[in-house]
């Protein structure tokens, strides 16, 4: 899986050099995006949609899943452009919550940590997360665009934390 990310990531920062046009004058016409994340505050997939606002500011939003548990996640991106390459911070809130699973210890690891607290997690439960980001966009001028992050989830109310990454591709138009 790293080797696929890492050839589509380089074949897309190849084929971007010398297309003449800016990332800001990019971000600004193809300013709607949708695609498909793995792991991050959307847990272990999900769906989302992207709105670059400004040529350095975006909000997105998505829903996803785990194991037996569902996501929703929002998030605020300030990105530093680059000629494809954007490397970014952000900051964003999430809920993961059932009202109850097959399993006694739904995953992804990170997940355990946060339901230490929870009596039966089979029985349900409800978390909200705020997280910062770090990550690193590359946008392709066809308007495809594949991203990295790690974040840091913090579960409110308790504090429960823990690193996590995520990957991402969106198509824009």
């Amino acid at each position: 899986m790293r080797r696929l990310i890492l050839i589509v990531s380089l074949a897309i920062v190849s084929s971007s050099w010398g297309s003449g046009r800016s990332i800001e004058d990019l971000k600004m016409d193809k300013r709607f995006g949708i695609g498909v994340t793995a792991a991050g505050p959307l847990a272990i997939m999900g769906v989302e949609v992207d709105i670059n606002i400004t040529e350095q500011f975006s909000m997105s939003g998505g829903v996803g899943t785990g194991n037996d548990y569902s996501t929703l996640d929002i998030k605020a991106r300030y990105y530093l452009p680059g000629k494809s390459v954007s490397p970014y911070i952000g900051a964003g809130l999430a809920h993961w919550w059932s009202s109850g699973t097959k399993s006694a210890s739904p995953g992804p690891g990170i997940i355990q940590k946060f339901l230490a607290e929870t009596p039966d997690p089979s029985q349900g439960f409800s978390l909200f997360i705020v997280y910062p980001t770090l990550g690193v966009q590359f946008l392709h001028s066809t308007g495809f665009e594949v991203s990295a992050e790690v974040e840091y989830l913090i579960k409110l109310f308790d504090l429960a934390s823990g690193p996590y990454a995520g990957v991402g591709v969106h198509w824009y138009f």
